[in-house]
C-alpha cells in the first residue's frame, strides 16, 4: 500500500495537484476516492494537518482504516514543511506511517510552488531520512510514479 506525502508551503498548489490527480471534490477534501474503472480506493487528506487541524488519533484512525479496507490502495496527503509545533508535523506523519507497517512511504516535494517559493529541499531531505524516503523533486518526478500507481 503506498503513501504518498505532497509537501510544500502554503498557497503552493498542494490541493490542487491532489485534487487533479485523484478526483477529489474540493481542497479540504477528507476520505476515500474510488477509481471506477476497477473499485480501488485511495484515502485522500486534501487539505495540510497545519492548515486544516488533524489530531494524531484522527490521523491513526485514518491509517486503521486504510489498512483493512480491502479495496484500499493507499493514501495521499498534503503536509506544509512547518516546524513540529502543535499541529501533526512531518515527523509524527511518517512516524505513525512506519509504525502502521503496510505503507510503503514517498514524498513529493512542489518546487516551485504556485506561488514561485522554493522550499529548501535539503532541511527536508534531513527531516525525512530517519524513516528511509527521499524526497523527490515533483517537477521531475511524477509522470513516472502515477504511471506506477
Amino acid at each position: 500500500m503506498q503513501f504518498v506525502a505532497m509537501i510544500g508551503e502554503r498557497n503552493s498548489g498542494k490541493s490542487t495537484i491532489i485534487k487533479s490527480l485523484t478526483g477529489c471534490p474540493n481542497g479540504s477534501f477528507r476520505g476515500f476516492v474510488q477509481d471506477l474503472s476497477n473499485a480501488h480506493r485511495i484515502y485522500v487528506v486534501c487539505s495540510s494537518p497545519q492548515e486544516r487541524d488533524l489530531p494524531l488519533e484522527e490521523f491513526q484512525d485514518i491509517l486503521e482504516v486504510c489498512a483493512v479496507a480491502p479495496d484500499c490502495r493507499g493514501l495521499v496527503m498534503a503536509i506544509q514543511p512547518t516546524l513540529p509545533g502543535i499541529r501533526l508535523s512531518i515527523e509524527a506523519t511518517f512516524q505513525e506511517i512506519t509504525d502502521a507497517g503496510v505503507f510503503q512511504p514517498h514524498a513529493f516535494i512542489i518546487n516551485p510552488g504556485r506561488d514561485g517559493r522554493v522550499p529548501e529541499a535539503d532541511p527536508i531531505a534531513l527531516r525525512l531520512a530517519p524513516f528511509g524516503v527521499e524526497p523527490l523533486n515533483l517537477q521531475d518526478s511524477v509522470p513516472g510514479f502515477v504511471d506506477r500507481w
